[in-house]
């Protein structure tokens, strides 16, 4: 069955989804997560839901994945050291840099790519296989019909698919907006939500969230996707409470064991946090309800009725769901901008009296004729789960060598050796049982007693220890191993290989979109670059070979880890990485740059201008300011409501937010929004 895999912002969120139904769930730790809003875990919380999870049956991934610069390196290295310790189920990867080393030196911990690679086409997902990925999370912009294609394409690798949540406008990975409004990375776990925000469009005149996308609620298309063979559903929501993480664990666990969910559990769903929600891309096709919710982009909750009438402040609603005192009320007014804000209040309830519901509400605004929507239950509260969790211990293969006057006990190179007499023992005891009963008590170390591995070279058949002073022997061999420092994996850096071709100004390797399968001539050079999101990889092949057919030698950008395949199987042309493939440090061009053979440049990634030690190759410095957004979602339909029937799919708008203006290009049902240039 397909694994239900919950978010946990915290080890109680994750006792919470376990205790709920869960099957698994993920989270960051301290440093490096894309969710740095989260309370996210300590190293001593990742011991105990280690130790939890193996003994309850329960998986647990880490996720490391943002995009890291060469002087957060050393950081990383030391994180990967003790998640080596105590080992996971997966790690979640961004940066191939961070792939590059976790498959060199950690061997041990399983690589999982982000959804925030983009991977949406079998060949990105062949691409990661080939690298050592064991599963793929796919791009959340996928179709049921494109997800089926490349379960088919792609048999042996496991796939995750987003089920549940909180959806962003900019397609995975490719959003820049926050950086570049807020200096606040989305790739680096501090995304700003401008998405969220809302603009003006400069030819209707209209005001709107106009990127603010619904919620994901796949309901019943889990048993699809579970039919289908995808191995695992991912839910949304490391910044949200346990009592989100209960209700959708359930609802979804519901689906899975039963076939159906009922009303309760639903309502559960939008009481705790939901906007207006669909299943999303899953359906995916023209004219197709909006993704968009451009009015109101919060938690919208449970409607439970309208305002009929109004005397002061006491207000009878006609309610279709119950209204309990201190429930979490809200009702949306027009703000000064002509848009939809809420006005939150606790339920006072003065009578009730069959479906109508007398609250007080402390405003002097009219409300008759106003929607009253639940946002919390004041009946429901999780119960806070105990963290007080036995650690992880490790288990070790244990050496003893047993002397005639001396025990010498040993795990990799570290050491403990102590004088001892022995003699025949009047009571013959199988010394083997003897010792490994010691060692398996290990008290609070952080290691235990795995196997056991005894040579006897006292001559003696049945050698007697005075219980006591194997008793000390071992908990100071233990206490020695807890006294050294987890073990430093040594990272061998990259080498310098070549000079590394300067590629030109990125501006101008632009078309109409921030990228061009047009050959661009430039000082005597041809150049072509690839769109960071292709659905149809064979039709662009086919473009690009017979764009630059005319030509003896040209360059090609990537930006799509899909890409590396062509690059790999046409050695005949120069490549380099472009804008989307990114390089954030040296490890991930060292990757690239084994994968693939005519590699001769790359731009560094566009949130820095400048990089430390030695790389394989300089990378070329770009002042370079891509698009906020780039989506799947089409602005003309789903922002302005216009409908597909008539569309030219080649649309340009203009809006706006204080003080900046943007271009938005729709082509082909893509969405780029791009801020316009002073």
């Amino acid at each position: 069955m397909i694994e239900l895999a919950l978010p946990a912002g915290s080890l109680e969120t994750a006792l919470t989804a376990f205790s709920h139904g869960a099957d698994a769930v993920y989270f960051g730790l301290k440093e490096f997560s894309a969710r740095k809003g989260a309370v996210n875990f300590s190293i001593e919380d990742l011991s105990k839901i280690r130790r939890y999870s193996l003994e309850n049956g329960k998986k647990t991934y880490i996720t490391l994945n943002t995009l890291i610069d060469d002087d957060s390196m050393e950081r990383v290295f030391s994180i990967l050291d003790q998640i080596s310790f105590y080992q996971t189920d997966g790690m979640i990867i961004q940066d191939l840099g961070v792939a590059n080393i976790i498959r060199k030196y950690y061997p041990n911990l399983p690589l999982h790519g982000s959804t925030q690679l983009a991977v949406h086409t079998s060949d990105g997902v062949k691409v990661l296989q080939d690298l050592g990925f064991e599963r793929v999370v796919l791009s959340r912009e996928l179709s049921m019909k494109e997800i089926e294609k490349i379960r088919k394409e792609c048999p042996d690798v496991e796939l995750k698919v987003f089920i549940h949540g909180a959806l962003c406008y900019g397609f995975s990975g490719l959003c820049s907006a926050s950086a570049l409004k807020c200096n606040r990375s989305a790739n680096g776990g501090e995304c700003a939500q401008i998405c969220r925000s809302w603009f003006r469009d400069l030819q209707s005149g209209k005001k709107g969230y106009f990127f603010s996308m619904q919620d994901m609620e796949a309901g019943e298309r889990l048993i699809e996707l579970n039919n289908m063979g995808i191995d695992s559903a991912k839910v949304e929501g490391r910044l949200k409470s346990p009592e989100y993480v209960a209700a959708v664990t359930e609802y979804y666990r519901a689906i899975l064991d039963k076939g159906y969910f009922t009303k309760e559990q639903q309502d559960s769903i939008k009481t705790t946090f939901q906007r207006k929600s669909s299943d999303a891309y899953l359906s995916y096709k023209p004219d197709r309800e909006s993704l968009v919710s451009v009015n109101y982009p919060g938690h919208l909750g449970l409607y439970v009725g309208k305002v009929i009438s109004e005397k002061g402040k006491q207000r009878v609603i006609e309610t279709e769901e119950n209204i309990e005192n201190h429930d979490g009320l809200q009702y949306l007014k027009s703000d000064q901008n002509g848009l939809l804000t809420s006005e939150k209040f606790s339920a006072s309830i003065v009578k009730k009296d069959s479906s109508f519901t007398t609250l007080y509400i402390d405003t002097d605004m009219r409300l008759q004729d106003y929607k009253i929507y639940k946002i919390s239950d004041s009946t429901k509260r999780e119960k806070t789960p105990s963290t007080n969790l036995p650690l992880y211990r490790k288990p070790i293969d244990i050496k003893v060598v047993l002397d005639k006057t001396a025990i010498t006990a040993t795990y990799n190179n570290i050491s403990l050796k102590k004088d001892i007499n022995l003699e025949e023992a009047k009571n013959k005891k199988d010394i083997n049982t003897i010792f490994e009963k010691a060692f398996s008590e290990s008290g609070t170390s952080k290691y235990t007693l795995k196997s056991l591995d005894l040579i006897n070279n006292s001559g003696l058949d049945y050698p007697f220890i005075v219980p006591s002073f194997l008793k000390e022997f071992r908990r100071n061999f233990y206490e020695l191993l807890d006294s050294e420092k987890i073990e430093r994996v040594k990272i061998k850096e990259p080498q310098a290989i070549k000079e590394g071709f300067t590629l030109p100004n990125r501006y101008l390797l632009d078309s109409d979109l921030p990228w061009s399968i047009e050959v661009k001539e430039l000082d005597g050079k041809a150049y072509i670059t690839l769109p960071p999101i292709t659905f149809d990889e064979k039709a662009l092949w086919s473009k690009v070979l017979e764009k630059i057919a005319p030509y003896k030698k040209v360059t090609i950008g990537l930006n799509n880890i899909s890409q590396v395949n062509f690059a790999k199987s046409h050695p005949e042309y120069d490549y380099f990485a472009d804008i989307y493939l990114y390089l954030p440090n040296r490890f991930a061009l060292e990757l690239l740059n084994n994968e693939i053979p005519n590699l001769i440049g790359g731009y560094l990634w566009f949130e820095r201008n400048s990089y430390s030690h030695t790389w394989p190759f300089k990378p070329t410095i770009t002042n370079y300011e891509p698009p906020y957004f780039i989506s799947r979602t089409c602005y003309r339909h789903d922002a302005l409501g216009l409908p597909c029937k008539g569309c030219k799919r080649h649309d340009d708008f203009k809006i706006s937010q204080a003080p900046d203006t943007f271009t938005v290009k729709v082509r082909d049902c893509i969405t780029v929004v791009r801020r316009d240039r002073n």
